[in-house]
């Protein structure tokens, strides 16, 4: 192959890997300042009941690691929540952020644009589900008893977090280990989806946070055992619950 024949195969790899990724993305979600995401990861969840009336949420640094945002930016989308009386600030001890004991409905273009991209959500689920089964296929082949170690240490943490947020932490280390220990050269792409679709998530109940975590025993197991074919079909299942726990199909 010519230098030029090369090069052009590289621009025509590069802009497939952006097309790859334009129509995920979704231009709705883009135009969002970083403060009108929090207020969408907030609202929703109080919208749909995952964040009850009265509920105390955590502390602004971990809103801010959880939703990955600065301390600052978490601070503005808080205060902003709270000058709309969907958040209410209570002082003195036991005091702090509390979800307003009857939060008013906003038609918040944030929410909106959130609600806009629920077809480029699922592209980015299927998108994860296909390299996830490619990553973890090789990451059973190659994973040592040190590392399955690591991952179960990692789903203790998840457990052991008292909010979502706090789980974010651990549970985000789970699987860009797994990645790491696949070796696979495709790594990158993998974690931009991954990535992409971790800001559509927002907080969940702890409870509903379960069946994720036996879902990873479970692939540490097959791990472990060096199965392959067991760690693709937990992983598919997994990836694929996303279509039905994700904000999109929660009932209104």
């Amino acid at each position: 192959m010519s230098k030029n024949s090369s090069a052009e195969a590289a621009v025509s790899t590069a802009e497939e890997v952006d097309a790859l990724f334009v129509v995920p993305g979704s231009a709705a979600m883009t135009r969002l300042s970083a403060v009108e995401t929090v207020r969408a990861r907030i609202l929703l969840p109080i919208e749909h009941g995952l964040l009850a009336p009265g509920s105390k949420l955590p502390k602004l640094q971990h809103i801010a690691e959880g939703l990955e945002v600065s301390a600052i930016t978490a601070r503005r989308g808080l205060e902003s929540l709270v000058e709309d009386g969907v958040l209410v600030r209570r002082p003195g001890r036991g005091g702090g952020t509390f979800v307003a004991d009857v939060p008013p409905e906003l038609n918040d273009s944030a929410v909106t644009a959130y609600r806009a991209d629920a077809q480029a959500i699922r592209h980015l689920i299927d998108q994860r589900s296909l390299m996830e089964c490619g990553i973890i296929h090789e990451a059973a082949l190659r994973a040592t008893p040190e590392q399955c170690d690591e991952l179960d240490a990692l789903i203790q943490q998840s457990q052991d977090a008292p909010s979502w947020l706090e789980h974010h932490g651990p549970d985000t280390r789970f699987h860009t280990l797994i990645a790491e220990i696949s070796g696979l050269p495709s790594i990158p792409t993998y974690l931009a989806t991954y990535d992409a679709l971790l800001k559509y998530f927002v907080p969940y109940p702890l409870e509903e946070l379960v069946q994720g975590r036996d879902e990873h025993r479970a692939l540490v197991a097959a791990l472990r055992a060096n199965d392959p074919v067991e760690a693709v079909r937990i992983t598919r299942e997994h990836v694929g619950a996303l279509h039905r726990e994700m904000f999109v199909a929660l009932p209104r």
